[in-house]
């Protein structure tokens, strides 16, 4: 297959923009104001400061149980659960998040883990980009 002028630019254009892109989620997260805010069935129970440095474990209960959130280092992720309260466990299978608009949800008890402040207004994403 003999490649054209035309298909070498259109895949050098993708190369720089999906290297770009790597390179913008590799940047360290705003450090200021990052905010976890924890809801339960639509209902703010808790924010929570991220900081840079520093470790905190909070433990939200549930109908059945309780979950954990476990927040290290301004990154936050969902300990598992167990399978009679979380049958498929994706919540924390999606493991850590730590940029303005990145969310944790356990679908089954209605736990919805937000990462908002910071330089959230300065991310596009696929509706207002």
């Amino acid at each position: 297959m003999q490649w054209k002028k035309g298909d070498l630019l259109v895949i050098a254009a993708v190369l720089v923009a999906a290297l770009a892109l790597l390179a913008l989620r590799a940047l360290p997260a705003a450090a200021e104001n990052r905010v976890l805010r924890i809801e339960l069935d639509g209902r703010i129970i808790e924010e929570v400061t991220l900081q840079a440095n520093g470790e905190q474990t909070i433990t939200v209960p549930l109908d059945k149980g309780e979950a954990v959130v476990e927040i290290n280092e301004g990154r936050v992720r969902m300990l598992p659960l167990s399978k009679e309260l979380c049958p498929q466990g994706i919540c924390s299978h999606v493991g850590w998040i730590e940029f303005p608009g990145e969310v944790i949800v356990c679908l089954p008890n209605r736990l919805v883990l937000t990462v908002i402040g910071g330089a959230a207004e300065d991310i596009l994403d696929g509706v207002t980009g």
